[in-house]
């Protein structure tokens, strides 16, 4: 098992019931250094990692749909630890013109089909990833005489 030297501080929940889509995307998480990953096989086991934990992001499946819904409309409205406007990224079969509405309302940073090629996650979890602060970066490239 590789040791980070340095952690990362980014945090996010990665809630799919599918165990094989599910640690595949933890596991890319953790292989690029993006973010700690906690993971739900369901939405009431997500919930109560909201509960329990703030996060940074989160990656939610709708294999569930109306429950998965409802828990981002309860994270929208304030109702979890974490900030109400995390980015979230979701993973669904299909999308109609409703959902995708319904989404846009829930301001979904992105939508992936099932399936999905690697790729399109890696990109779009790469995009989660905060940037460093500036006084952080200029800070180390700035030399004292």
């Amino acid at each position: 098992m590789t040791q980070l030297l340095h952690p990362p501080t980014h945090s996010m929940l990665v809630l799919e019931p599918d165990a094989v889509v599910r640690s595949t995307v933890a596991s890319v998480v953790r292989e690029l250094d993006l973010a700690q990953v906690q993971q739900a096989a369901s939405v009431p086991l997500g919930t109560q990692v909201l509960t329990e934990t703030a996060v940074d992001a989160l990656v939610l499946s709708l294999a569930d749909t109306e429950a998965a819904l409802e828990l981002l409309t309860r994270l929208r409205a304030g109702e979890f630890l974490s900030r109400a406007d995390i980015p979230v990224v979701v993973l669904a079969p299909a999308c109609d013109g409703p959902l995708a509405l319904r989404l846009k309302q829930l301001e979904v940073l992105r939508l992936l089909l099932t399936p999905f090629k690697i790729r399109d996650v890696v990109q779009t979890l790469e995009a989660l990833k905060p940037e460093p602060a500036p006084e952080a970066t200029a800070g180390a490239s700035t030399a004292q005489p």
